[in-house]
């Protein structure tokens, strides 16, 4: 399985600039998953991740997007920033915009023109969008149901109508905004549908600070209210059972009352402000408008949206165990929808669902062993920069910055019409790179992310949620085991010295933001299962647990992988534990991506193992998104597929047995350690550990090779081993069968087992 060639007898190590370039050449060969090998063009040119800046990722493409007839996201007003922001198309043209905090829930803002207007840095997503045209209204920061508990529940579809639906004290709403167009102005409308109540519910629909006037006056079923200053009229009008209230305060405000009801009321209110001198109009308009309707329409499935597209699959060759095959991504499609894949997994019939960073998911249909002609549909658009997705119970489960959304296309056509709020406990956080990532499940049905904060696990109803550990830099990476362990990978930076995969105690602190030190914890963090090197994992992934299917999966079925983003990689985790603290290592393995890898999944039906990326942040990249397959093609497995530390040494343990006459030889080894220092710094260089003043790494003396019977294990005796942060292990062996092989594995030593 080696790549480059074999080098007898002994290791002579190679300078670290040699060492750098090894990894980039090693990353841009045109092995399995380069693009030169599967006929990707134009292509950015790939910058090694060290020396990217901010103008590497300065891109407005976003602009240009068809992003459908909504975008969750933060969303700036002029009455304050909604974390959980819903902008809302309105109008057959989109003429208009409606803005409404789902946290609420409570219609925030109104504006005409444009949409919305994204920012370029970082691709669009460190920055949130901002209203594209003038502010029409506002309405109440906070409180907007004067104490009143409410609830989000989610949003239904019709074509580009946009219903969407939540529960005041256990009534049910459904609300769905849209315009009246009298040319050269719009009015904002509210259409109301509430299931019956006992009991009043009172909602501040429009505000206009400074407001020096109020009044309001009624014609039978209809009300109109109005707020003025000396410059601005803002005016609102309903028709149905409710009551409007002006009240000219410090702040200013109309109160919309709906009076308690044995039957379903159903009330449209219609908002605006502007020029005193359009009342007279406005009253006119209230007078001539539809009555109040019924939203069964509106909230049932409408017309396809987005008709499928197909792409050409391809296999990878090579003579390799295990390859990477290309499920080629519609990067240019009719919509400009940007590909920046960021999830993945899989529906009951094999398809694949994968999310993107911008907001979409899509479904793909035609997976097979050889890989043909793929259909690619827009299942969902609109989501606020999902990380993590998930099937459970043929279910789709996206994770946003705002919630865990629940999809559902509840007439069949391949489209989402059914956006529900499966939970929305999630904290958003107003920080551009406090990204909420890596959605995952285990046997019980209860759901797993990670964030700025700490791992969090949310119930199976959605209803709780509890935040598991904490103290984690940017993580961008977890699992969860078949078995209930759980890891998650921070990036390098302050007080995290280098990349790590940490094991997950319950309760612990992993270090980000300085020491918590205790006498059970004198370090002051909880150590991580294993350190990476920076110049081999810039930045981690997730992590993958591949399944127990020798027959399917081969010889690294049943082991731990995590993908890297930085260099758009695939490692074998090796897991090791003494007196209870996890530790371990990784070995990169020869699979390459054509973007950063972040999300893995199995495949139960031909038990592969998918994967998705994004470019950007210091990755390896060329492309925006990917989705590829790492297959077992048959073959055998030469490097190591186990670890341990012992007091006498360091045990490797391999998947095929060795040439012992080269198994045996100290000199086909080389073991060298260093330590990181935990400070505020961003990032640590690597400092001796004999002598911790001095940077460098320490070459170890090895006495003696020792094989095992079966010739799959060997021994390397290490007088001098202790606990380190960082070792390093190459190797330059020769399986039995004269396969010669060779490598470089990274590992730490939280404790050392018995000889």
């Amino acid at each position: 399985m080696s790549f480059f060639r074999p080098f007898r007898p002994a290791l002579k190590l190679r300078s670290r600039r040699a060492r750098l370039l090894a990894a980039l050449f090693v990353a841009h060969c045109a092995v399995p998953g380069n693009p030169a090998a599967q006929g990707a063009t134009s292509a950015p040119p790939t910058l090694e991740p060290a020396k990217q800046t901010e103008k590497d990722w300065e891109d407005g493409r976003w602009q240009k997007t068809d992003v459908g007839p909504f975008l969750e996201s933060i969303l700036p007003a002029p009455n304050g920033t909604i974390a959980k922001g819903l902008s809302i198309r309105v109008g057959d043209r989109g003429q208009a915009t409606v803005g409404y905090d789902t946290a609420a829930p409570n219609l925030r803002v109104a504006w005409t023109g444009g949409f919305l207007r994204f920012a370029t840095a970082r691709f669009g997503i460190i920055g949130e969008p901002s209203p594209a045209g003038p502010i029409l209204f506002t309405s109440a920061r906070s409180n907007a149901w004067g104490g009143a508990r409410a609830e989000y529940r989610g949003l239904t579809l019709h074509s580009n109508r946009v219903a969407v639906s939540y529960a005041v004290d256990g009534t049910a709403i459904s609300e769905m905004p849209w315009i009246e167009d009298r040319g050269d102005w719009l009015v904002v409308v509210r259409n109301f549908e509430l299931a019956p109540h006992s009991t009043p519910l009172r909602l501040e629909v429009l505000e206009l600070k400074g407001a020096s006037s109020a009044q309001e006056r009624s014609e039978g079923s209809l009300l109109e209210a109005t707020l003025s200053t000396d410059s601005v009229l803002a005016w609102a009008g309903a028709l149905g059972p409710a009551l409007l209230s002006p009240e000219a305060d410090k702040r200013g405000r109309v109160i919309l009352t709906f009076p308690p009801s044995a039957k379903i009321e159903r009330i449209k209110v219609l908002l605006w402000s502007g020029p005193p001198a359009r009342s007279t109009e406005l009253s006119a308009l209230l007078r001539s408008t539809a009555p109040p309707e019924s939203l069964a329409r509106w909230t049932e499935p409408g017309a396809v949206l987005w008709p499928a597209i197909a792409t050409q699959g391809s296999n990878g060759a090579g003579n390799q165990p295990y390859v990477v095959d290309t499920l080629t991504v519609p990067y240019d499609n009719p919509w400009r929808a940007l590909m920046f894949t960021s999830g993945v997994d899989f529906l009951p019939n094999g398809d694949a669902a994968v999310c993107t960073l911008h907001g979409d998911v899509w479904v793909v249909g035609g997976i097979a062993e050889k890989l043909g002609q793929l259909t690619w549909r827009r299942f969902a658009t609109g989501l606020f920069q999902p990380l993590g997705l998930r099937v459970r119970n043929g279910e789709i489960y996206v994770l946003g910055r705002d919630q865990i959304t629940r999809l559902r296309d509840r007439d069949g056509n391949g489209e989402a019409d059914a956006y529900d709020n499966f939970s929305n406990l999630i904290h958003t956080s107003l920080g551009g790179h406090d990204y909420v990532t890596s959605l995952e499940l285990d046997a019980a049905g209860n759901f797993y992310f990670v964030d700025p904060i700490g791992a969090h696990r949310i119930a199976g109803d959605g209803r709780s949620i509890k935040t598991l550990a904490t103290g984690w830099r940017n993580p961008n990476g977890m699992s969860v085991g078949p078995d209930g362990t759980i890891t998650v990978s921070p990036q390098q930076g302050n007080w995290t010295p280098s990349s790590q995969i940490s094991q997950v105690k319950e309760g612990a602190y992993y270090g980000f933001g300085g020491p918590h030190a205790t006498p059970d914890q004198p370090l002051g963090y909880e150590p991580p299962l294993c350190w990476i090197p920076h110049s081999v994992d810039n930045s981690t992934g997730s992590q993958v647990w591949s399944p127990m299917d020798p027959k399917r999966w081969g010889p690294l079925s049943g082991q731990l992988l995590s993908l890297s983003f930085g260099r758009c990689a695939l490692y074998l985790v090796y897991r090791d534990s003494v007196d209870g603290h996890p530790q371990g290592g990784v070995l990169p393995l020869k699979a390459r991506f054509i973007s950063g890898s972040m999300r893995g999944s199995f495949r139960s039906e031909d038990g592969q193992l998918y994967v998705v990326g994004s470019q950007g942040w210091q990755t390896a990249g060329p492309r925006d998104g990917c989705l590829q397959r790492v297959r077992y093609a048959g073959g055998k497995f030469y490097d190591p597929i186990g670890l341990s530390s012992h007091q006498d040494g360091v045990h490797l343990k391999f998947a095929e047995p060795l040439d012992p006459s080269i198994a045996e030889d100290p000199g086909s080894y080389a073991v060298e350690q260093w330590n990181y220092r935990y400070t505020s710094s961003y990032g640590s260089k690597d400092y001796s550990v004999k002598d911790p003043s001095q940077e460098g790494h320490d070459a170890m003396r090895i006495v003696s090779a020792k094989l095992s019977e079966d010739r799959r294990s060997v021994v390397l005796a290490l007088p001098e081993i202790q606990p380190v942060m960082q070792m390093k292990i190459s190797y330059n062996l020769t399986g039995a069968d004269g396969h010669a092989f060779r490598g470089d594995l990274y590992h730490t030593i939280n404790g050392l087992h018995r000889p």
